[in-house]
């Protein structure tokens, strides 16, 4: 027969793991409802020429 200390071991292992659920579906929701869609990790983005050789044979004229 399980004990009452067994008992509570049990339905803490159960809501660790439902917190653990929560909190994981909620940061994936509150991640797209502010970015719009999720994309990972943000990235630096920086503007590159269309067509850098056009580029260096325009600078060296």
């Amino acid at each position: 027969m399980m004990s009452m200390t067994d008992y509570a071991g049990i339905a803490g292992l159960i809501a660790a793991a439902a917190v653990a659920i929560w909190m994981l579906r909620n940061h994936r929701t509150a991640t797209t409802a502010r970015t719009g869609k999720h994309r990972g990790s943000p990235t630096l983005r920086l503007p590159r020429p269309a067509h850098p050789e056009r580029a260096a044979a325009r600078g060296s004229r």
